[in-house]
């Protein structure tokens, strides 16, 4: 039988009509596209337009579809606020994945709904953290730059406060570390001031603020911030059980159709979800507090912290932290006098961190790896460790670390009687800005 020409092919119309068109298109079964967190049973009423599917499991069905959340719900008749809304809580949860292109995806569409004022700021938020995550730090302190013009101190506390840290963290990547403290005490500042009672962004705030006292060697000030970070990052369960009842009901009237409602009980679900304990937060925290521990010179409590945050990043898939808190198991390791354990878990841990692209923990890595090895009376390789390692903090202009490792490394070179090197690697420390010495 002969094709039906291609404008006589009806086109499809309706929600499930699409969602069975795209499935049909990448040659998946009902079940297939379910997965897991849907049924078979309601992929088939969605597509007989039976029900109207909510906004997480639309969300679901779009990303297994490979297709974007317009593609559903483009033509119907929602005004541009509602669809705003709905693509900066994309754009959120995006964030929170690190998933990139799809923050930038998202937070365009709501900036063509024309965003005003603070919803404005907080999409140019999520559209930096995105230039961060992909290494365009200058056009995210623009992007930072031009939210924070946008809000006002009075009205718009909260976003001021997120702004001030997201600006403050960026200064700490780019080295920045006096400018980065400035603005993560700003940060703090407004919180404090305006009653601001985000546990979520108070937490991670202090995180990197601890984070900051820490490499500035004010390491009582590094400890008591990540010490209170913690406990605001800890949470009761109740609020969670309060969000997943505001889901509910959320999913209730987007299926209604009653899209106001659902719009606004998604959003008391959000702002609850963000309120309960943070799994990557408290990870983060308990990492810097062991670091804190240890350089304090407090081992049996770094051993129990870094024992402790290893469980939980095992339970979390977190690799990255995972990878760290092994880096900071090999320095106690090797203060213990156990080189060859210490080089074992520092050269496994680094390799992991190169595949995760996380340099500046790379470098502290091969810097554990290299004193395990001079340790050993392994010298070549405790030079090739340290020298990677410097070479890699001068590539991300990371000064402050580059001064500190090129200072280590110049004692290691005057104890081996390397007068000469050892001289220049401390002309290194001294202006790290300046190139690397000569192998």
């Amino acid at each position: 039988m002969a094709s039906l020409p291609e404008a006589a092919v009806q086109k499809p119309v309706t929600l499930g009509e699409r969602v069975r068109a795209a499935r049909h298109a990448l040659g998946l079964s009902q079940a297939q596209l379910a997965g897991d967190e849907l049924t078979k049973g309601f992929i088939s009423q969605v597509e007989a337009g039976l029900v109207r599917p909510s906004l997480r499991s639309l969300q679901i069905i779009a990303t297994r579809l490979g297709r974007s959340l317009d593609y559903f719900i483009g033509d119907e008749s929602l005004a541009g606020a509602k669809r705003r809304v709905f693509h900066r809580l994309a754009a959120q949860a995006a964030v929170e994945r690190r998933d990139w292109p799809a923050v930038r995806h998202e937070a365009m569409a709501a900036l063509a709904q024309q965003a005003q004022g603070p919803e404005r700021a907080t999409l140019l938020r999520f559209l930096a953290a995105a230039d961060s995550g992909e290494g365009k730090r200058e056009q995210a302190f623009e992007r930072l730059a031009e939210a924070m013009a946008l809000v006002d101190a009075n009205s718009d506390a909260t976003e001021l406060a997120h702004l001030l840290a997201a600006r403050g963290v960026l200064y700490v990547e780019h080295g920045q570390l006096a400018a980065g403290a400035e603005s993560l005490e700003a940060a703090r500042d407004v919180m404090e001031q305006r009653e601001i009672t985000d546990p979520r962004l108070r937490a991670r705030t202090l995180v990197h603020l601890g984070t900051v006292y820490r490499r500035l060697h004010r390491t009582v000030k590094a400890l008591a911030t990540y010490e209170l970070a913690l406990a605001v990052a800890s949470r009761s369960s109740e609020l969670r059980l309060a969000g997943q009842s505001y889901m509910g009901v959320a999913v209730a009237l987007y299926d209604a159709g009653e899209l106001d409602g659902a719009i606004a009980n998604y959003q008391r679900a959000l702002g609850l979800f963000e309120r309960v304990s943070d799994t990557a937060v408290e990870l983060s925290v308990m990492q810097s507090l062991a670091t804190v521990q240890f350089e304090h010179g407090d081992m049996t409590a770094a051993r129990e912290t870094v024992d402790r945050c290893s469980e939980r990043a095992a339970l979390a898939g977190d690799l990255r932290v995972g990878a760290i808190v092994d880096v900071l198991r090999a320095r106690i390791t090797l203060e213990e006098g156990d080189a060859e354990k210490a080089l074992h878990l520092a050269e496994s841990a680094e390799e992991r961190l190169a595949d995760l692209g996380d340099h500046r923990q790379q470098a502290d890595a091969l810097r554990v790896a290299a004193a395990a090895a001079h340790a050993r009376g392994d010298y070549a390789s405790s030079d090739q460790s340290y020298r990677k390692a410097i070479e890699i903090l001068a590539s991300i202009e990371d000064h402050p670390d580059l001064s500190t490792l090129a200072a280590e490394y110049a004692q290691k070179l005057r104890a081996r009687g390397d007068l000469e090197s050892a001289f220049a690697y401390l002309e290194l420390a001294r202006d790290p800005a300046a190139s690397r010495p000569a192998s």
